[in-house]
Parts: C-alpha cells; structure tokens; sequence
C-alpha cells in the first residue's frame, strides 16, 4: 500500500500526494493501464479520482507502508 507519492512531470511540475492528507484514500499505480490513480474520499458532491498518466511521468517517488502480519510479529 502506498502512503506517499512525489510525481515530477515532463512539463516540470512536481505533485505530492499523502494517504490521510487533504482526504486522500488511497494510492495506486496501475503499471497494465499506464497510470497513477489516486482515490479522494466520499465528498458532498461525490467520490474523487486523479488519474495520472505514466507516460507524462518523468520521475516518481514513492513511500511503500508494508502491513504487519501475525507470522513477523511471532
């Protein structure tokens, strides 16, 4: 599961985005479709979604939060 993704485009922006942050759910990259997708929580006026083509995608950084499981912990 990504927490944290940092996107520099080719036309030299740069996004950020936080799982948590500013309504973010969750993270995804989607390497078959050739996307970046990040999923906003329900809102008034409905469920946002951000889709980022990878192909306009120069650099990508990202944090990866592993979950625990019953068998690391024993």
């Amino acid at each position: 599961m990504i927490d944290r993704i940092e996107v520099s485009m080719i036309n030299e922006s740069v996004h950020n985005f936080r799982r948590g942050e500013f309504g973010v759910e969750s993270i995804e990259i989607h390497e078959k479709r050739g996307l970046i997708e990040v999923i906003y929580g329900s809102q008034d006026t409905g469920k946002k979604i951000v889709l980022i083509p990878l192909q306009n995608v120069e650099k990508c950084e990202f944090t990866d939060k592993m979950e625990k499981t019953s068998k690391e912990n024993d």
